[in-house]
């Protein structure tokens, strides 16, 4: 038994070591992962992209500015557990309603802290991400126990787990008008008859902040389950199809691929994150696991179509391939990096992808050089694997919303 106020971080891979507990007593197992972000815990925390993942944050202070109900991405922290260096016991901001243990502690999260989490950091990015258990309450022994009960975090769908379970509507109304406001000035898009712009929506995991976005433009969006069918989308007559972030492998998904292909033919599509990993696949386009993923508020992008380099919020394992290599897999799959399409000879124009010329390559990571965009030559879909709303993060990339509302308006 752990002692009263320590907590045991046990990996897959024997890594140990030992800190004191923040939020509740217990135990948890989940997915390893860090973040890079210096702010926005609480984004982090509620995004449901991170159902099933244990959160290392890098930045070795957080909790410093508490938690405000206004930033939350949706209604629960979905991640399994957190990691900090240190824990701020004060959060004094003005905005604050409680401090970041007082969250974890009302929604049953169990973390650890006072741990050296730039050395964990490096053992994920050597060795990749890994399954790991948090407890207070078992010795290591049964720490490994309990950890050789659960499967892979590869073989799982999350998605089911943060998905609506009922169709909903959302639009400018549902949203506090200074919030949006905060969010800057957007442009107002509206049909010819004066209607709104309808956007059906796949919810994988969708952030409230993506919906602030389509709020801010004046759109009106209809959420749909992961398992909906594509006739139900449809049934709304809307002007475009929207695919959410998520969690998890995007080759666990095989079931929303015929909706997806179908959608994509009839309607301008945009897709982020997961969204954009399910376009590339029903286009034929596979995905692979990076070696330690990408998460954090300040990833460089280049977009090839004007070859500037944009700042991006990122969290994903996975990308969609740029080249044909085992099973379907670029060469160097195996190291989680793509360094090609970067060295002297990198693209500097959108070029079609080996794999289906009917779609361009627009984006790529410039730290790894893996794809992070793809739009289709001959129809109105695109897709690109950041998170163009932030929430955490820079908001330069708030543009690719208004793209998508201008490709409603002229399809």
């Amino acid at each position: 038994m752990s002692p009263s106020g320590e907590a045991l971080l046990l990996l897959a891979d024997g890594y140990t070591t030992r800190g004191y507990h923040i939020g509740c007593d217990g135990t948890t197992v989940g997915k390893l992962v860090f973040n890079t972000s210096m702010t926005g815990y609480h984004e982090i925390l509620t995004d449901p992209s991170y159902a099933g993942e244990i959160i290392t944050f890098t930045f070795p202070l957080e909790g410093i500015y508490g938690v405000c109900p206004a930033d939350a991405q949706s209604e629960k922290i979905h991640a399994r557990g957190v990691i900090v260096g240190e824990r701020s016991e004060s959060g004094f901001n003005w905005r604050s309603g409680m401090t970041l243990n007082d969250l974890l502690l009302s929604m049953s999260v169990t973390g650890l802290g006072g741990i050296d989490t730039r050395r964990l950091t490096k053992h994920i990015r050597d060795t990749g991400e890994a399954l790991g258990i948090i407890t207070t309450e078992l010795s290591e022994a049964e720490a490994q126990a309990e950890l050789a009960k659960h499967p892979d975090f590869g073989q799982q769908d999350l998605v089911p787990e943060v998905s609506c379970n009922e169709p909903y509507m959302v639009g400018p109304k549902n949203f506090d008008r200074a919030r949006l406001g905060q969010l800057g000035e957007a442009e107002q898009y509206e049909k010819a008859d004066g209607e709104p712009l309808v956007v059906a929506a796949y919810d994988y995991g969708i952030k409230r902040g993506i919906l602030e976005c389509f709020a801010a433009r004046g759109c009106t969006v209809h959420v749909f389950p992961c398992t909906a069918p594509a006739d139900d989308l449809l049934a709304v007559n809307p002007d475009g199809i929207f695919l959410s972030n998520g969690p998890g492998d995007p080759e666990r998904m095989d079931y929303v691929l015929e909706h997806v292909k179908r959608l994509a033919d009839a309607k301008p599509t945009f897709g982020i994150c997961l969204g954009h990993q399910l376009l590339a696949r029903a286009a034929g386009i596979p995905t692979y696991r990076l070696k330690f993923g990408n998460r954090g508020a300040n990833h460089p992008v280049i977009d090839l179509t004007t070859g500037r380099a944009h700042i991006s919020s990122q969290n994903h394992s996975y990308a969609a391939v740029l080249s044909d290599g085992p099973a379907g897999r670029p060469a160097a799959a195996a190291g989680g990096r793509e360094r090609a399409p970067l060295g002297p000879d990198r693209p500097t124009a959108p070029y079609p992808h080996p794999l289906n010329p009917d779609v361009l390559v627009t984006h790529l990571n410039v730290n790894d050089g893996s794809n992070e965009g793809l739009a289709w030559r001959d129809k109105p879909v695109f897709s690109v694997q950041y998170h163009p709303e932030g929430c955490p993060g820079p908001r330069d990339n708030v543009y690719l919303f208004d793209q998508f509302c201008r490709l409603m308006l002229k399809s």
